[in-house]
Order: structure tokens, then C-alpha cells, then sequence
């Protein structure tokens, strides 16, 4: 039995951030009906990349979720999704600030329905606050939140990070806040309002740059892939790419030095310690160690130095990240059969339980899949359906 398991979910996310927390929840067993626009549904399912016109990126987002397409502007929409939210023990949302009261649908009003519900709302500066009514996307956010400012190099602008950083935090911590409020509610019975931002999400990485900044005033410029307090720790430029090396003690640098045949190197009185290591790095010591690691490859130095057991790792293309032995061994990278892409690969289950594992159960729905199926279960009627879809109030399928 999976976790979640009796917990439904009203899911009005779409995009990234939002429908990665509902997608975590139906893993655990929840049952998420996905509240979509009738006739356009998910941004999402216009998101690259495609195969002919379905989108995998959808379908990565939205697998093992129920699809109930709606005008949820009409007032019978409202009044379906009322109906809805007073069998459900969570509403999630990540609208702009004020979408949902401006259609009667927030949580001051469906906790009038329901008043042990649960109400989550994520967007990018959340529900409080001098910027929550301005629109907020990852690469605007993270350079409001201080990440950019810490990525790249010195002498560089600064960068944003690869993926969607913002995005994948903040669902992250939509379902971990969804999740608290459920167990509060079972020890007292009460729901309450969950807010989260993306602005937040990304401040809270930041890690020590903050009490830096408070304790001594400044922060540190931009290092790139090194890092002050510890050298070599760097990203070395190889043959065939790069390798990540970490080391972190005198005696490490022993072993890094016998490891890679830098006997020249390993009694230096320029390197002989940490400090002074740190302090000449720049200087002469990278262009010491690229010398050696530039006729080498990535991962003939990643095995030789995983031998003598220090940390390090070739910098892998996405492809060959996903073409490990590991990957392959802690399902990382799963097939499930897409209704109309065929057969994919998409990520898998990062959190592993050992007695309520996480499952894929289904993929992604079709838009509007399930509209019938719901109405039947809060008692409309075959006629009543067809009315409602003659009068484009639902979609079916």
C-alpha cells in the first residue's frame, strides 16, 4: 500500500513547478484530478519536446493523474467544482496572486464548503508581500533571489542554472507542505491555507551567503567551480571534457598526487598545505594540474582517483548521465506506455521507501479523460452531462 492512498487531490496546477508536487503525491498513491481549461488544458502539453503533436514534458509532469476539462469561468463550472472540492481533502493552485478569488474558487470561500480542506498555493512570490501580485517565471526569479549572483565565474556574467531550478524546489516543497498539512489535520482535524513561493524556494539555497553577508558585511565574489576554503576543488579540463575533483585535506592531496603521477607537485612548498594551495591556486597550481589532466580522459582520471577513494567525477553529458550503470540500478530513468506517445523514458522515483515504495501506475491522462467519470460519482445525470457538453461547460473524451 502506497502512502497516500484514500487521499484525493483537486489539482488546478499546470506548467512545471505545481504539477511536479501533485505528480509526487499521485506516486504515494493519491488520487489527483487535474482541473483543465476546456480546449486548451496544460501549458505544459505545448511544451517541448513532442512526438508529432503530444508533448513528453506533459506527460513526464502528469502521469498518474485523472483530467477533468472545464469552463471553470461559467458559473455551472464553479458550481461542478464546488461539488468536487466537498469530496476532495486538498485543492492545489498555482495561478497568479488573486486568480482564484476572482472566480470565487479560494480558500476563504472552499473552506466554506469544506472546512477541513487543505488549500496549496504556489506562485512566484507567494501570498504575502510587497511583489505578490507580480508575475513570476524561473529565470526572473532566480535572479531576484540571489542564485544568479552566486553562479559562474568571476570574471563572467552572472548565470542562471541549467534546469529550472526554481521550479523543481518549490514543488518540491509544495508536496512536503502538502504532506505536513495532512498529518496536522489527522491529529486535530483541521485544514489550513499552504503558501508557498519560488522566490522563497531559491533564497533558501543559498546556503552561508546570507549570514556572510550579516556577519561580515560582504560576500564573496563568483568562484565558479572552485571553492575557497578547499583546493583543488574544481571542475579540471581533460582530453575528452572535464572531471570534478574534490580534495579536502593534506593527506588527500598525498593520495591525489601518487594517484595521478604528480610527484613534482605533491612537495611543492607552494601546495604543501591546504592554505597555501588555496592561496596559489589561480595563480599556478590549475594550470599545474590542467597540464597533467589535459592528456588524460575524464574518466580514466574518475577511476584512478575512485581507486585511491577520493572524490571526484567526470563531468557526463545528460546522455551519458542517463546511460550509467546507477541510473539504471536506482530507477532513475523508467518506461511507462504514453496513450499517445508510445513507449518513453522519463525520470523516476527519487524518494525510496522500503515498506510503501512510490509507484507509476498510469500515464499521463488525455485532456478531459476522465470528466465523465467524475461527474457520474457527484451525481449528474447522462443527460445532464450532455447538456453541459453541448453547452462547452466540459469536455469529454
Amino acid at each position: 500500500m502506497r502512502p497516500l492512498e484514500g487521499i484525493k487531490v483537486l489539482d488546478f496546477t499546470q506548467a512545471h513547478a505545481g504539477s511536479l508536487a501533485t505528480m509526487i503525491l499521485a506516486d504515494f498513491g493519491a488520487e489527483v484530478i487535474k482541473i483543465e481549461r476546456a480546449g486548451v488544458g496544460d501549458l505544459a502539453r505545448y511544451w517541448a519536446p513532442f512526438k508529432g503533436e503530444d508533448s513528453a514534458y506533459y506527460a513526464y509532469l502528469n502521469r498518474g493523474k485523472k483530467s477533468i476539462s472545464i469552463n471553470a469561468s461559467s458559473e455551472e463550472g464553479k458550481e461542478i467544482i464546488k461539488k468536487l472540492v466537498a469530496e476532495v481533502d486538498v485543492v492545489c493552485e498555482n495561478f497568479k496572486y488573486g486568480s482564484m478569488k476572482r472566480m470565487g474558487l479560494d480558500y476563504e470561500e472552499l473552506k466554506k464548503i469544506n472546512p477541513s480542506i487543505i488549500y496549496a498555493a504556489l506562485n512566484g512570490f507567494g501570498q504575502t508581500g510587497p511583489f505578490k501580485e507580480v508575475i513570476g517565471l524561473d529565470l526572473q526569479l532566480q535572479s531576484m533571489s540571489g542564485l544568479m549572483d552566486r553562479t559562474g565565474f568571476p570574471d563572467g556574467p552572472p548565470t542562471k542554472v541549467g534546469a529550472a531550478m526554481g521550479d523543481q524546489f518549490s514543488g518540491t516543497y509544495l508536496a512536503m507542505a502538502i504532506n505536513l498539512a495532512l498529518i496536522h489535520r489527522k491529529k486535530t482535524g483541521e485544514g489550513q491555507m499552504v503558501d508557498i513561493a519560488i522566490l522563497d524556494s531559491l533564497f533558501s539555497i543559498l546556503e552561508a551567503a546570507p549570514m556572510t553577508k550579516c556577519l561580515r558585511g560582504s560576500v564573496p565574489p563568483r568562484v565558479g567551480n572552485s571553492y575557497p576554503s578547499i583546493s583543488p576543488y574544481d571542475a579540471l579540463e581533460t582530453n575528452d571534457g572535464y572531471v570534478a575533483v574534490g580534495i579536502s585535506t593534506d593527506r588527500q592531496w598525498q593520495k591525489f598526487c601518487d594517484a595521478l603521477g604528480l610527484d613534482h607537485l605533491k612537495e611543492d612548498p607552494r601546495y604543501i598545505n591546504n592554505e597555501k594551495r588555496g592561496d596559489n591556486y589561480e595563480s599556478g597550481l590549475k594550470d599545474a594540474l590542467e597540464a597533467v589532466t589535459k592528456t588524460m580522459s575524464k574518466f580514466d582520471i574518475e577511476d584512478k582517483l575512485r581507486e585511491a577513494r577520493l572524490a571526484c567525477g567526470a563531468v557526463y553529458t545528460v546522455k551519458e548521465a542517463m546511460g550509467t550503470d546507477h541510473v539504471k540500478e536506482r530507477e532513475m530513468l523508467v518506461e511507462v506506455e504514453d496513450k499517445k506517445l508510445g513507449k518513453i523514458k522519463v525520470p523516476g522515483l527519487v524518494i525510496k521507501m522500503g515498506e510503501t515504495p512510490g509507484q507509476i501506475t498510469s500515464p499521463a491522462p488525455l485532456l478531459g479523460e476522465h470528466t465523465e467519470q467524475y461527474l457520474n460519482k457527484i451525481g449528474y445525470s447522462a443527460d445532464q452531462i450532455k447538456g453541459l457538453q453541448e453547452n462547452n461547460i466540459v469536455e469529454l473524451v
